[in-house]
């Protein structure tokens, strides 16, 4: 996704000196309400809309320096894993987004509008969907609970000075650093030291609200337990060293105590089948340039891959498919080796079955509508990307796909409308609102095109 942020946007500059630019935005921001980013009044609450605003530009700027995992089929995972335990709330305001850090310290942090990353450290860490899911439950609960907004509310210390450097430090730090890591709700600046924890009561609560929202998303509630054992054993570990998770949620024989009664009146979970150690195979396989020939069927396979040993792994991979052809991540990798090996219509065939199984699946579509556009098939491509922008109007990606796409079909006003689209929903309406001009002014636009073009502009004038 990194890739095609950079192509739409400015070239990619060095990392340092944009990150430095940030904090100067963040430090140097009006109080007025035009700025990109809110200003936070020192006692007063955030609304939903000033919260979400900052914690999308905190997210996009971690995107841009390429520390969020952007596989579609590993964020899927960690967001379906998420949206189950959401179900379990009614009347939710905030519309959250999970992600994975491209981090192997071992931390979980929510910014502010509910945007809550977990580090790939921390994944490799959890055995089961049932720990990793508690994670995400405690996670949410601190957002549900707006722990990290009464804190600051409480505190005549902090200033929106203060409030803002630290979440530039999340930047500065590369989520590792001690400041950074402790962004908002997992543990925000309020000292003259500028950095407080949660306090004991607050961790209860979360993971009481937490153990709760496992149970109702019918998740193992032991699964909490069973981290924090985790935790606790890596805590006196010296080959782990500091664990930055423990900084902020520090775990105690009282704090488990407490989680296993919770647990033991709640119950356990379903033993369900999911796919976890999979997902876990796949996300070391997407982070690492090579992998040891051990552990799972499924890792020795992507191993192979790893070695450039293309048809060693497809006879892997080809008994793992034939055993169950409905498992999305033997089949995936199974297509993706087979496109390596130069055997584009066996693969397609593949996305194919996948897709009569999982109709309009956004990961499936992309994966086939790439395989067409390398084969020089825009025309079917085409069908399968509108039929993503009707279904996932808000995915960059889509817009992407179909910028690239009307280029090949020498459809100018059309690449520039998807161009237009593409930074209107990646929260560019300056730059958005120049291109939809251009579309009206073209004289290559028909008129249901022209129309939504003057549509989506007048919808990003400031009102």
């Amino acid at each position: 996704m990194l890739h095609l942020a950079r192509k739409f946007l400015k070239p990619a500059e060095p990392a340092w000196p944009g990150i430095i630019g940030l904090v100067f935005m963040l430090l140097c921001a009006p109080a007025s309400g035009s700025s990109d980013l809110p200003s936070l009044a020192d006692n007063s609450r955030f609304s939903i809309e000033r919260e979400t605003r900052l914690g999308r530009s905190v997210y996009d700027r971690l995107l841009e320096r390429g520390l969020i995992e952007t596989h579609p089929l590993l964020d899927r995972y960690i967001n379906d894993l998420g949206f189950r335990l959401l179900a379990g709330i009614d009347n939710r305001v905030r519309d959250y987004r999970f992600f994975i850090v491209r981090q192997d310290s071992i931390n979980a942090f929510a910014l502010p509008g509910g945007y809550i990353g977990v580090n790939r450290g921390l994944i490799m860490q959890a055995r089961t969907q049932h720990q990793l899911a508690s994670v995400l439950a405690h996670e949410i609960a601190h957002v549900r609970l707006t722990h990290g907004l009464d804190m600051m509310e409480k505190s005549s210390e902090l200033s929106s000075k203060a409030i803002l450097s630290m979440l530039a430090g999340l930047l500065l730090g590369g989520i590792d650093s001690e400041v950074g890591a402790a962004v908002l709700y997992g543990g925000v600046a309020g000292t003259q030291q500028a950095m407080v924890n949660f306090t004991r009561e607050n961790e209860y609560e979360a993971d009481r609200v937490g153990m709760d929202l496992l149970h109702r998303a019918h998740f193992d509630p032991d699964g909490m337990v069973e981290f924090f054992g985790i935790m606790s054993k890596l805590s006196g570990s010296s080959e782990i060293g500091n664990i930055e998770y423990l900084r902020t949620h520090p775990v105690n024989s009282n704090r488990i105590a407490e989680a296993e009664n919770r647990a033991r009146i709640l119950g356990s979970g379903a033993n369900q089948v999911d796919d976890f150690l999979l997902f876990k195979d796949y996300l070391l396989y997407s982070s690492r340039d090579y992998l040891p020939d051990m552990g799972s069927d499924f890792m020795r396979a992507l191993a192979l891959i790893k070695a450039a040993d293309y048809r060693g792994a497809d006879k892997r991979l080809s008994d793992l498919y034939r055993s169950d052809n409905e498992n999305i991540w033997y089949s995936i990798a199974y297509a993706e080796n087979l496109e390596r090996l130069g055997r584009e219509s066996e693969a397609e065939l593949v996305y194919r079955r996948l897709l009569d199984i999982f109709p309009g699946d956004f990961v499936l579509s992309m994966r086939l509508l790439r395989l067409l556009k390398l084969g020089g098939r825009d025309q079917s491509a085409l069908v399968i990307a509108r039929q993503l922008e009707n279904r996932f109007p808000e995915e960059r990606q889509v817009y992407f796909e179909l910028s690239e796409i009307y280029q090949s079909l020498q459809r100018p006003a059309l690449r520039l409308m998807a161009q237009a689209d593409f930074h209107r929903v990646t929260g560019n309406p300056r730059q958005a609102i120049r291109l939809y001009d251009q579309v009206v002014n073209s004289p290559d636009a028909d008129l249901a095109t022209a129309s939504k073009a003057r549509e989506r502009r007048i919808s990003l004038q400031p009102r």
